[in-house]
């Protein structure tokens, strides 16, 4: 009997252990990595005919798996931030660590379009949305007073003219964030709380042209 007994503490002790470390916690924000961009985003003809040495982008790099940093915040030629971004569920390869495979204007096609795309001023989402942020509130209760919000984004392209009508948008979820990226969006580019709050920094630039590129 006190053998097992011994043995049912350990068990005990070794379960305890186990949920320790499986239970959510938040993490801190040490500040952004900045990654150059691809040469691809320079190369593309976007560049020079947008003029984006000069503007203030974001650029996604669809080459990549979204295990992988692939997106960029630029400001006239500077990197501020690269960090993860989502793909539309339709869009995924076989693999999480792969590229997506294909994608998509059609509307209701749940993928991601590629092109070049003008941002808009910050919105707020409709009722019933969930918006995650780095306040302190959401950080210890994960739940906060703000408002979801949203950042439209319009396709300048004929591989993305559709992002108005199909409600592709700038927003955040709980499954981005500056650690990974662990889910699939409806089109979406799904950005860390941390990336959508410097968006909304540089919000009053949004008097002038800003863009967003996604190519693969």
């Amino acid at each position: 009997m006190k053998k097992l007994s011994v043995l049912g503490v350990l068990i005990a002790v070794f379960i305890g252990f186990l949920y320790f470390y499986s239970i959510e916690k938040p993490t801190t924000f040490t500040g952004f990595k900045e990654e150059d961009i691809p040469k691809k985003f320079i190369e593309s003809h976007y560049y020079s005919k947008y003029k984006l040495d000069k503007e203030f982008v974001i650029y996604v790099d669809f080459g990549k798996s979204r295990k992988k940093r692939r997106l960029w915040v630029v400001d006239k030629g500077k990197v501020i931030a690269s960090s993860y971004t989502s793909h539309g569920r339709n869009s995924a390869s076989y693999t999480n660590y792969l590229p997506p495979r294909s994608f998509s204007n059609k509307i209701g096609s749940k993928k991601s379009s590629l092109g070049i795309f003008r941002i808009y001023s910050e919105k707020q989402m409709n009722p019933g949305k969930t918006h995650y942020c780095t306040c302190n509130k959401y950080i210890k209760e994960k739940k906060c007073l703000h408002n979801a919000r949203k950042f439209p984004i319009i396709g300048l392209d004929d591989s993305n003219s559709n992002a108005l009508t199909r409600g592709v948008i700038i927003h955040t979820s709980k499954y981005v964030s500056e650690q990974g990226c662990t889910g699939n969006s409806d089109g979406c580019f799904v950005v860390s709380p941390e990336i959508f709050e410097l968006l909304q920094n540089k919000r009053l630039m949004y008097l002038k042209k800003c863009y967003l590129v996604a190519m693969n």
